[in-house]
């Protein structure tokens, strides 16, 4: 299924599912000890401004990344942060992907995440969703399933 697929109602909001979640954690470990990187912090749950859950880990060449999971579409991506004063985030390719689709998580690429936001797109989303998509503008695919949305 297309990541695009998966905008549905309720999906752009912060939602907590400690199940999702920790099937996440365990494959964010199991991922990143696999490819000879480590996790740096503690997992951070949506909130405020955030919909989606996100751990800190560092690549085996020392590069610093997110891995998020947004629970309402069981999907994991990766992402650097472009700038601590922007929210808008760089999405990349999830290191040991398969782990996480092996638990029944979907994986999103770089390549999907930066896909431009079409009106068709958000069709599925409640009228609170559309409105939030007016008033943020978010540009791609990925701004709007991995939000800042308050």
């Amino acid at each position: 299924m297309p990541t695009v697929d998966l905008l549905r109602a309720g999906v752009t909001t912060p939602r907590l599912d400690p199940t999702a979640c920790a099937t996440w954690l365990a494959s964010v470990y199991g991922s990143i000890r696999g490819t000879g990187g480590a996790v740096t912090t503690s997992a951070e749950e949506p909130t405020v401004g955030r919909n989606y859950y996100r751990i800190a880990v560092r690549l085996t060449d020392g590069t610093p990344l997110y891995v998020l999971l947004n629970s309402a579409a069981a999907l994991v991506a990766a992402a650097r942060q472009r700038d601590p004063h922007l929210p808008t985030l760089l999405f990349a390719d999830v290191p040991g992907g398969e782990i996480y689709r092996r638990a029944g998580l979907r994986v999103a690429t770089a390549a999907e995440l930066e896909q431009p936001i079409e009106d068709r797109f958000l069709r599925l989303l409640t009228d609170e969703e559309r409105r939030d998509v007016t008033y943020y503008r978010p540009a791609r695919l990925g701004d709007l399933l991995f939000n800042w949305f308050d």
